[in-house]
């Protein structure tokens, strides 16, 4: 092996440490249900609720500075939701499996909404099209940075020419 030459044995390694750490938060959730499980309830939302808590932990760590601070909001909000489906669970003719999938949708849902603001994502600009001496036409060039001209041509080019849309299948 020359100097700087990675050896085949490391992709195998680093798969394995990335694998057991993506794997860890569902691990525990693994194991939450298990508990629940064992005391007679199914809750589906476990997912909405690793998300909350991911979302509860960033937020509260990046606002405060205080990575513990945001272990235990990540807590709170798991207990939170926890209690939530408990006390819904808990009322007469009520579905275990729909109030979980239900949670699971209420905390995704409003994680990230929550979230947004912390993390902003922005969709990378498209870069301009150069199209000869068109690209110096103001009204050419206006309605190329347009983009809902861009949709409305797609929503238009489903018609057909007579304006009704087309026919669902065959003629």
């Amino acid at each position: 092996m020359t100097d700087g030459a990675i050896g085949w044995w490391v992709v195998p390694i680093a798969v394995l440490g990335g694998a057991m750490r993506v794997s860890t938060p569902f691990l525990f959730v693994s194991l939450g249900e298990c508990i629940t499980e064992r005391s007679g309830r199914i809750n589906l939302g476990l997912e909405g609720n690793l998300v909350m808590g991911a979302m509860c932990a960033y937020g509260t760590s990046y606002l405060t500075g205080s990575p513990w601070l945001g272990v235990l909001a990540a807590g709170a909000s798991g207990a939170l939701l926890g209690a939530l489906h408990a006390a819904i669970c808990g009322l007469p003719r009520v579905n275990d499996i729909a109030v979980g999938i239900a949670l699971m949708l209420f905390g995704t849902g409003l994680a990230f909404f929550l979230g947004k603001p912390l993390i902003e994502p922005s969709a990378p600009i498209l870069p301009a099209i150069d199209f000869g001496w068109w690209s110096d036409i103001p009204q050419v060039r206006a309605a190329l940075q347009d983009q809902r001209a861009v949709s409305r041509s797609a929503w238009r080019s489903r018609r057909s020419w007579s304006g009704r849309s087309p026919p669902a299948a065959g003629g």
